[in-house]
């Protein structure tokens, strides 16, 4: 290694560096896994590339002249791509996907980011794979036969994407837009250029900008690859320090070491290196100065303003903690301005966790999920109860099963709405992977000034007939000077302590029940309620009092006031989930620090058992991903002749909120398009859901759905 190999190798290897714990894998030889991962990525324009069945004829286009962002142009220009799996009747089911660093269409397939059962499923989708600019198929320094082939940019490249799906495929718009590495820059850019051309942007561990230690890296890269490598020395030298920086960058120190062992660091070095031609080396250069100057904020002085009026809807970003070649942070900066989701896998295999020897096996689940999101209408029903209008709005999973479904009904917390509560834990997308329905009612609801908050609010609560009682020999619902609520309308007057509606709100949730059971499809022995804070307390006092209507509860972050707590006239199991660190609902007996009191956890859920003849003490209750989230639970088993359980969780670090389940970037208080008709004054919900498994209710679902 000569003296400027040594010098660039050392300052790398002192910026590359990073310490962090990993997820031991299988261990794989050196000479499997790592020449898999070197094949897929921006390594294989080097190396000899292995091809699969999943294979495709590379298609030309003419665009004639591309002009460019510095003002330059490139005559002739031309973008190759491949196109992979069959078009939908109306066009629908199109995915854009440009290439990695160096990469080609025929690589995506080769490393199964599309094809049958891949990333991208070509069984569902048609996917158009193109080429960028620079990548040596489409027009590219080794290929350009005037003059000097100008500089170009990220933005650059997408330009000539658009015009090649536009203008050469006659494409009006398209489903997705997914790219990984700088497909994924590419993608941003899309997302930014073309917002409306289609409806989802999945980008795979990129970045919406660089950042300083991504600056640092392309300097080397630049530095080295601007050497005059018509000199062979010179060339030789460039050839290692690129293979050198690709190894310390695409992978952790953690994965390096432990896959080399004590094996060949000289072929291993070699294989790094590859064979590259002087044309491949320019190639890079052309992609490497792209990469650098890319940041979607660059020149638009009206960023903020053009990124409020996109929807982060369409955006699942998905990082690798421990990337090193592309830095996450900005994903989720990025996250926080425009409201989307990011999915972060652990693990050491760095920038290569997409690939099918790490972790392609757990994404592509999750790039599936997200590019076949829908949000149906939920169908809008009103029932009448005594004299007042009330409304309810139904969620039915498209099944082919012609037998009745199981039906959840599900009641929101105080403040909230119907159809916010569907959109904050992402019920449907749940229902429809499990087979229920479910029916989201709508507690009674006036705005009202708050005393923490200035204005009028939206004010929703049920009647629990137990928080607006007069305390009971237990002790007081609340202190002297707790924080006020305010009164709703329906109840004429409130006591100190009285703050939820007084409507008949028991009639209301029977009369749902009766009227799906005789006109929907609808398992009338598989109904079950799930009632989150406020709601809780209603699906509590309508199991009291009407046990037989219902298989199963689940109580979500809440308990009975004072003397109030009460369990049903049958043998009925329940799911009980708290906080530990909840302040709103407290779980311990004792007054929150605004001065409302409830009954304990404990006691609620004692007696409950005892209601339904449990005669065991509790015993310790444990799931895989209770454990997984870290829930201390305990249960009651073989309670009544039907031998149903009752069991509690506490969530220690939870605070008033079922944590694995909220999707933080949704108001509760929002309405879909169903509801907007009747509740103007609310702001629609956000598109935004999430792909990430709908964990807790797993937990609660696989619980109740037993009985």
């Amino acid at each position: 290694m000569n003296s400027l190999n040594v010098e660039m190798f050392v300052v790398v290897s002192w910026l590359s560096y990073k310490r962090m714990p990993f997820i031991k894998r299988r261990r794989v030889s050196f000479g499997v896994k790592l020449f898999s991962a070197l094949l897929a990525f921006g390594v294989s324009t080097f190396l000899t590339m292995q091809t699969s069945a999943n294979t495709s004829e590379l298609q030309v286009a003419n665009l004639g002249t591309c002009s460019l962002e510095s003002g330059g142009q490139i005559n002739n220009c031309v973008v190759t791509y491949r196109v992979f799996g069959e078009r939908n009747a109306d066009a629908s089911n199109i995915v854009l996907m440009p290439t990695w660093v160096n990469g080609s269409s025929q690589a995506l397939a080769d490393s199964n980011y599309l094809g049958p059962g891949g990333i991208v499923d070509t069984n569902k989708y048609q996917v158009i794979a193109i080429d960028a600019l620079g990548n040596g198929s489409s027009s590219s320094p080794s290929n350009y036969d005037q003059d000097v082939f100008p500089a170009i940019s990220i933005r650059d490249m997408v330009t000539s994407q658009y015009r090649l799906v536009t203008e050469h495929m006659g494409l009006e718009r398209v489903h997705a837009v997914v790219g990984a590495s700088m497909g994924a820059y590419q993608t941003y850019e899309w997302l930014i250029m073309y917002p409306d051309f289609a409806d989802r942007f999945i980008p795979i561990e990129g970045t919406p900008w660089t950042t300083f230690y991504g600056y640092l890296r392309d300097q080397i890269l630049l530095a080295t690859l601007k050497l005059d490598l018509e000199d062979p020395k010179q060339f030789e030298a460039a050839k290692s320090i690129v293979g050198a920086l690709k190894g310390l960058v695409y992978w952790t120190p953690d994965y390096l070491n432990r896959e080399m062992g004590d094996g060949d660091f000289e072929a291993a070095y070699s294989a790094l290196e590859g064979s590259p031609s002087l044309s491949d080396l320019r190639n890079a250069l052309s992609h490497r100065e792209a990469i650098a100057t890319h940041d979607i904020r660059r020149d638009r002085p009206d960023f903020l303003n053009t990124v409020k009026a996109l929807s982060g809807s369409k955006v699942l970003a998905v990082v690798y903690e421990e990337d090193m070649a592309v830095n996450p942070e900005p994903n989720w900066d990025f996250s926080s301005i425009l409201g989307f989701e990011v999915i972060e896998f652990p693990g050491d295999c760095g920038h290569f966790g997409p690939n099918p020897e790490c972790y392609q096996d757990q994404l592509i689940p999750i790039v599936d999920d997200f590019l076949a999101l829908d949000f149906p209408i939920m169908e809008r029903h009103a029932l009448t109860v005594n004299g007042v209008e009330r409304e309810y709005f139904l969620h039915t999973p498209e099944t082919r099963e012609s037998a009745p479904l199981p039906l959840l009904i599900a009641l929101h917390g105080w403040g909230s709405t119907a159809t916010g509560f569907s959109r904050i834990y992402g019920l449907n997308n749940h229902a429809d992977k499990n087979g229920y329905a479910i029916a989201y009612l709508q507690g009674s609801n006036f705005y009202a000034p708050l005393a923490w908050a200035d204005g009028l609010h939206f004010v929703s609560s049920w009647n629990d007939e137990a928080s607006n009682l007069t305390p009971t020999a237990a002790g007081p619902h609340c202190t002297v000077d707790r924080l006020p609520y305010p009164c709703p309308p329906d109840c004429g007057s409130c006591n100190h302590c009285g703050w939820t509606s007084c409507g008949d709100d028991l009639t209301f949730v029977d009369d749902v029940i009766k009227e799906l059971s005789q006109r929907a499809n609808i398992d009338k022995e598989r109904i079950y309620l799930l009632g989150n804070s406020n709601g809780a307390t209603m699906a509590q006092r309508y199991a009291c009092e009407n046990s037989a209507r219902v298989a199963g509860v689940v109580l979500l972050i809440s308990q009975m006031p004072p003397g109030h707590t009460c369990g049903p006239s049958k043998a009925l199991p329940m799911f009980h989930y708290y906080g530990g660190l909840d302040d709103n609902v407290g779980h311990d007996g004792e007054a929150t620090s605004d001065g409302w009191i409830f009954s304990s956890a404990a006691d609620n859920t004692r007696v409950w058992a005892e209601h339904v003849g449990c005669q065991n003490p509790p015993q310790l209750w444990q799931s895989d991903l209770s454990d997984k989230f870290g829930w201390e639970c305990s249960v009651y088993r073989d309670c009544g002749s039907e031998k149903v359980e009752v069991v509690s969780c506490k969530d220690p670090d939870q605070h008033h909120e079922l944590g694995e389940q909220r999707i933080p970037w949704i108001p509760a208080n929002c309405v879909t398009e169903s509801q907007a008709g009747s509740l103007p004054g609310q702001p629609l919900c956000p598109d935004n859901a999430s792909v990430r498994p709908q964990s807790a209710m797993d937990v609660f679902w696989g619980f109740i759905s037993q009985y």
